[in-house]
């Protein structure tokens, strides 16, 4: 699917959390960047127990409770309450789009069917789940309203789906499970409910999607997952194959040309990525991400200046603002890996101002910590600290982000107090929020330990972390270097440029990529 990916692989990485969105990596990044809600939460296996049960018997006693014209509904598909055509018309177009991984476009067409009847609770929940706009609040009082007028409006079916949909969108990962199966029971001709029950995307296993795509052989979406799983597990083979069927079963869409076009860009085969990119990228509903996935390829291949051609026809093509901040911070990322700092910190600052003008102060506050480290490793003290300042002020709720970026900052300046400071308050974090990455504590750690001479316990610690993680992979080849460890050393940095899955809006990722590019070919910066 494209750049929605896992969070437990890069842009692959791009930390937005799904069970159906497989925008594959290129939104990975320390923190959540208000993107679309993309229905719900990566889902860990399910809970044995009491919290399980408890939770089926308050989904079972929802259903129980539903007004008796509702549960009177006893067909085996979909059917729709609303008696207005174009609400009818929006709505299947939307699911079209949904099940095509078109995300924005979907909501365009929800949007549309409540407009047509504002009392359609079921496309009130899958808009507000897809929008990508909505404030956590906003999302809240829409997915409830929905859910409201889908219990006085609507069918069995509708009520069952507006309530699993609300669950995944809130978090809520059993009483979602419970639903979905309802659902799915009810209709079980209907493959979307069965698809969802099968756990999505990335809230299933490898397993539980193989049998999906056996009783569904015809149905794409199951093979974007199946592909994306099968590459996580190492078989490379087998997820090519997934992403092309995938393309055969659903060539006029874009996503399925994206996500074929991903597997192949990670796999190496650079000239047929990019060539499906491109398909992609003409097809309909406009796919903004196509775009940034030709500018990974071509900023792997060293284009940088074709890569940001690529990622401001991304801009130019993109659905929120949201989005557009996305594309910006990419650009950041082709001046990252390219080495030229100069830009990058214009760059940066103009991330920052998008952001605040955007109202989102997180963002901001990122961008000046990164700002702080480019400016640190050009040796520039003082507008290190004042970017570090400005970032600790961008926002109320400082992002843990910072922290990382500031023990880096310091210590790129040899200044160990205040970078032994940073990093305590980045270990804090970490030990009371269960999303901060325990790969970017490692990497703050074992850098400090490097730069002060003590490798041999840097590396202690950088082993005990996720070693195919590139910054992982890059500051353990930096500690063999300075042990006097030259061939691992190299052997490590390798692996961090063999590695394809690039998300360009990952700092850190192409920063390590860049440092294990110059330790390898003697380069300097530009």
């Amino acid at each position: 699917m494209s750049r929605a990916s896992s969070v437990c692989a890069l842009r692959t990485q791009k930390f937005l959390f799904i069970i159906f969105r497989l925008a594959a990596p290129r939104f990975t990044t320390p923190i959540n960047l208000a993107g679309p809600t993309n229905l719900g939460l990566l889902q860990s296996p399910p809970r044995e127990g009491m919290h399980m049960r408890l939770f089926a018997l308050v989904a079972a006693g929802a259903i129980l409770y539903l007004p008796l014209t509702v549960r009177s509904q006893t067909d085996t598909a979909l059917k729709l309450s609303t008696s207005n055509p174009r609400a009818v018309a929006e709505f299947r177009a939307g699911v079209n789009d949904l099940q095509n991984i078109s995300f924005e476009s979907a909501a365009s067409h929800f949007k549309a069917a409540i407009d047509a009847d504002p009392n359609f609770g079921l496309a009130r929940v899958l808009f507000a789940i897809t929008d990508g706009t909505l404030t956590p609040a906003q999302l809240t009082t829409e997915v409830n309203r929905g859910v409201e007028d889908a219990t006085s409006h609507g069918n069995t079916s509708e009520v069952v789906l507006a309530l699993a949909y609300r669950e995944a969108a809130l978090n809520h990962p059993e009483p979602m499970k419970v639903f979905f199966r309802t659902a799915s029971q009810l209709m079980p001709s209907d493959r979307l409910a069965g698809f969802m029950a099968a756990g999505g995307i990335f809230a299933t296993t490898l397993p539980a999607m193989q049998e999906f795509v056996a009783r569904y052989p015809d149905y794409p979406v199951g093979y974007n997952s199946l592909a994306y799983l099968s590459w996580f597990g190492g078989d490379r083979a087998a997820a090519l194959a997934a992403a092309k069927r995938q393309v055969e079963l659903n060539p006029n869409a874009p996503n399925p040309h994206d996500t074929y076009a991903e597997i192949l860009q990670w796999n190496g085969n650079f000239a047929e990525a990019t060539a499906h990119y491109k398909q992609a990228a003409s097809l309909s509903p406009r796919f903004p991400e196509a775009y940034a996935g030709l500018a990974e390829v071509a900023a792997l291949q060293g284009q940088y200046d074709q890569a940001r051609a690529y990622l401001n026809q991304a801009i130019a093509n993109a659905w929120t603002p949201s989005q557009k901040l996305n594309y910006m911070r990419q650009i950041a990322g082709t001046y990252a890996l390219q080495g030229s700092g100069a830009a990058l910190a214009t760059q940066l600052g103009a991330i920052a101002a998008e952001a605040k003008a955007q109202h989102n102060p997180q963002v901001a506050a990122i961008a000046y910590a990164q700002l702080a480290a480019v400016q640190a490793n050009a040796g520039n003290a003082s507008a290190a600290h004042q970017s570090l300042a400005m970032a600790k002020a961008a926002s109320a709720d400082v992002p843990w982000a910072v922290y990382y970026y500031g023990a880096m900052s310091h210590a790129m300046l040899k200044h160990w107090s205040p970078a032994a400071q940073e990093l305590a308050s980045l270990k804090a974090r970490a030990d009371a929020d269960a999303s901060v990455s325990n790969n970017m504590v490692a990497a703050a750690e074992g850098f400090q330990l490097t730069q002060q001479g003590k490798a041999a316990d840097a590396l202690r610690i950088l082993m005990a972390a996720d070693t195919t993680n590139p910054l992982v992979m890059n500051r353990i080849a930096e500690a063999h270097a300075a042990l006097g460890h030259t061939s691992e050393a190299a052997a490590w940095n390798n692996k961090a440029i063999s590695n394809y899955a690039l998300n360009l809006a990952d700092f850190t990722m192409v920063n390590s990529r860049r440092r294990a590019r110059e330790a390898v070919t003697g380069a300097g910066r530009q």
